[in-house]
């Protein structure tokens, strides 16, 4: 009772203040979303750029809360100059946020997981993310041979309504979310993830992998994208023969967490990034196509330190490595062929099993290169490694001898019955 009257007390007089929804009045119920707000960046918002935000009408429009309710219309509570609160992204319900004090859970604020609400700030030629990551809406986009975050999963690959929650957890951001909470690369969190007729948001969002009160990510290093960019740990069992997405896997005991390179994760390549140019206007890049962009990655104006060790013709190396593997597939689909018809000629011999068996881990091996996208940059060392696998396979199918066919016991029967039959009419005779 006790612990009521205080926190009631608490948010009213934090209601009083200032005639505004300040953070610490919902502090009083959430107080551990405010603890991890009250230490990020956008509690820090007004301090940005050497704290000249406040002086600046174009970045006051995002980094103060007074403008930010101007600049998008909101007129449901009274300005104050703060820094990036809980109202920001918070919208009250219908009957304003008193209602929500009053009978919290009748009465709830809007939560919502798209990403045009960080838009409304993450944007423009200082730090463009939304418009790199929303792909899905540019001209260029084609759907059958690109992929994007921002493409709506129930209209790419619709056959997922029709399935369970396993694929909601990565093909979503209501999935994603509770997916994350266990951060072991094939733990799904099956039990909070919803079912697709529960889905509101099918995009991969923002805050799929940005927990929103800490402007943090959910998961830190590459294993916040290992855990969607995996294969399922599916291997070679004779039976299995497609993979998709086995880039955890690819990547994977590699020089980037063995070798020369262990602290370099998946973000270091795939979003490559660079200042914006103060003197000729070049609009910032911030890798939130999540594309591999070699000539910006081995650039000086890259904020990478790639640069540090290999220019710009290293990209060139890179390409040269990708041409390779990519030809070693290309000859090992003819080889596949062959092999094919190899195994067909076996069927209903002795050796049609053991053959299938070796034929389909061929397929899986030469798959799983070609699946993980990367061309072996990856891991060139495994690449290789299973192209040779494919390729002594698919041969060891090819270069089975069809066995040749010894006569049946029926076969020898009807011998000797001609044989007796033949000696009958000698008799005869």
């Amino acid at each position: 009772m006790i612990k009521i009257i205080v926190v009631t007390l608490t948010l009213l007089l934090s209601v009083g203040m200032a005639g505004a929804w300040q953070p610490e009045t919902c502090k009083g119920c959430h107080i551990e979303q405010y603890e991890i707000w009250n230490s990020s960046a956008h509690a820090e918002s007004l301090k940005s750029a050497g704290g000249s935000v406040v002086d600046i009408e174009s970045c006051t429009e995002c980094h103060v809360e007074s403008s930010i309710k101007k600049a998008w219309g909101r007129e449901d509570v009274e300005a104050t100059i703060e820094p990036i609160t809980c109202e920001v992204c918070h919208l009250p319900p219908d009957e304003g946020y008193d209602a929500h004090l009053d009978t919290p859970s009748a009465h709830i604020p809007e939560v919502t997981l798209s990403a045009e609400m960080c838009g409304n700030c993450h944007k423009d030629s200082h730090h463009p993310i939304i418009e790199e990551w929303d792909e899905y809406n540019t001209e260029s986009f084609d759907m059958e041979s690109m992929a994007s975050h921002s493409e709506p999963t129930d209209v790419a690959e619709p056959f997922i309504l029709n399935r369970d929650n396993s694929c909601v957890s990565c093909k979503s951001t209501d999935g994603a979310i509770p997916s994350l909470e266990d951060e072991s690369i094939y733990g799904l969190n099956l039990n909070d993830v919803p079912q697709p007729e529960y889905v509101e948001e099918w995009r991969i969002t923002c805050v799929a992998c940005h927990e929103p009160h800490s402007a943090e990510y959910r998961i830190e290093g590459s294993l916040l994208c290992g855990n969607c960019h995996n294969g399922m740990g599916a291997t070679a069992d004779g039976m299995t023969t497609e993979i998709r997405h086995p880039n955890w896997e690819m990547y994977n005991d590699s020089i980037y967490n063995t070798g020369n390179h262990p602290e370099t994760g998946c973000v270091d390549c795939h979003m490559a990034s660079k200042e914006y140019n103060d003197t000729t206007h070049e609009t910032a890049v911030t890798g939130h196509t999540f594309d591999y962009e070699p000539e910006l990655l081995f650039s000086s104006e890259s904020s990478s330190e790639c640069y540090d060790c290999h220019d710009e013709e290293f990209a060139k190396v890179i390409e040269t490595k990708q041409d390779l593997i990519a030809e070693r597939i290309e000859e090992l689909k003819t080889v596949q062929n062959n092999s094919s018809v190899a195994l067909e000629n076996l069927n209903g011999t002795a050796s049609y099993e053991s053959n299938l068996e070796d034929y389909n881990n061929a397929v899986f091996y030469m798959h799983f290169v070609e699946e993980d996208g990367s061309l072996g940059i990856h891991n060139m060392e495994k690449a290789n490694e299973y192209l040779d696998k494919s390729d002594k396979l698919f041969n060891s199918v090819i270069e089975t001898e069809e066995p040749v066919e010894q006569p049946g016991f029926e076969a020898i029967v009807a011998v000797f019955g001609l044989m007796f039959m033949f000696w009958i009419a000698r008799k005869r005779d």
